[in-house]
């Protein structure tokens, strides 16, 4: 791997020939095709979950059933095989019972077998969620399984659950269209929320546009991708969502710290309004090396927005550099994943200033190593 270049500007292209430098996995290509994840694996989870049999809690024939009327939603799964859960629950306002992702060993004890429990882990070998499922499955619940093959896989086949498989090959994050889609069309086929055609050939659309708009020939310029990575670069990034893009700031960070291998933050307004904002008081060293980020959902209510500038004011006035970024698009799935792109883009091109190739997380599989009691190669 290249070792980190110095930073203040020391890398001037972040052209095509820098992406063919440090992107040898493709990252970027992972990150231009998310459209067609989305078309594909929404059309691929519909197809799948109409041979699911329904039923109130129960097996029907020798397969077990997605609950018929859930009483609420369960998501297992942990880092890149999570996020599209947050995001998928951040596009559903009006979702009528209560939704929870599980990150970790345990099953919350109110989660039975009447509701909806979605099993999402890349591999198919997360020590969590592996814990959890199996949690689920000694409370008669019927999990959805959604994985490229490992032991999730293997349970699928030996207790014949429900389940969606994913193409492998991929890092879990650079998997997000394929991971996120089963979840939207379990909530469809469970009667949660109502057909989402539109609102994904939409979300699909702005993600095409998005490739264009930030692919590595287009300059900075007209490149508001790379801008923006340029004004992070540095820096500790501290991105802020409220309401859907409070998930979207989430992605945000998780992708900055995997990408471009740099520490993040990310909070939810108004929470932070009554406990982080009170940190930037501070000053010092930290408030000169940070910069903030605020994702405002285009549809926010006037309280949100007058709450985003208060908040932007009064960190700014304590010298922190913030932005503010909006979404687009007509339907909050479309919304949500507008900014997803520029996010995912933005932490591709910071990878590429800090001198990294984007694709392997060493010290993600180090420590996995370690927590399984394998010696460490490194």
């Amino acid at each position: 791997m290249p070792e980190r270049e110095s930073m203040g500007g020391a890398v001037t292209d972040l052209g095509p020939a820098r992406v063919a430098e440090l992107d040898v996995s493709d990252m970027l290509g992972a990150m231009a095709g998310l459209s067609a994840q989305v078309r594909d694996g929404y059309a691929a989870a519909r197809r799948i979950l109409s041979e699911v049999a329904l039923a109130d809690g129960a097996a029907v024939g020798a397969a077990p059933a997605l609950p018929a009327r859930p009483t609420g939603v369960a998501v297992l799964g942990m880092g890149g095989s999570a996020i599209g859960a947050d995001l998928v629950l951040g596009a559903s306002p009006h979702l009528a019972v209560p939704a929870v992702v599980v990150r970790g060993y345990d099953l919350p004890a109110w989660v039975g077998p009447d509701w909806l429990v979605v099993a999402v882990s890349y591999s198919g070998e997360t020590e969590e969620t592996l814990s959890a499922t199996d949690a689920a499955l000694d409370r008669g619940c019927a999990p959805l399984c959604v994985a490229s093959g490992g032991r999730l896989a293997a349970l699928v086949a030996e207790r014949h659950l429900p389940a969606i498989a994913v193409p492998p090959g991929l890092q879990p994050r650079a998997a997000l269209g394929h991971l996120a889609m089963p979840l939207l069309a379990a909530l469809e086929r469970t009667g949660l929320v109502p057909g989402s055609k539109e609102d994904v050939s939409e979300a699909a659309a702005v993600l095409d546009e998005a490739a264009v708009d930030y692919a590595a020939e287009v300059t900075d310029e007209f490149n508001p991708a790379k801008a923006v990575a340029r004004r992070l670069e540095g820096r500790v990034t501290f991105v802020y969502g409220a309401g859907p893009t409070a998930a979207v700031a989430r992605r945000w960070k998780t992708q900055i710290n995997e990408n471009a291998k740099a520490p993040a933050f990310f909070a939810e307004l108004p929470e932070l309004d009554h406990n982080e904002v009170e940190g930037w008081s501070a000053g010092g060293s930290l408030g000169q090396s940070s910069h903030v980020v605020l994702l405002v959902d285009a549809q926010a209510s006037e309280r949100i927005r007058r709450r985003v500038d208060v908040t932007a004011d009064a960190i700014a006035g304590r010298g922190v550099p913030v932005e503010r970024l909006e979404t687009r698009g007509v339907s909050p799935l479309a919304r949500v994943f507008s900014l997803v792109a520029l996010g995912d883009h933005v932490s591709l091109y910071l990878a590429l200033l800090e001198g990294v190739d984007p694709t392997p997380v060493d010290t993600i599989q180090r420590l996995k190593r370690r927590l399984a009691g394998e010696p460490d190669a490194s």
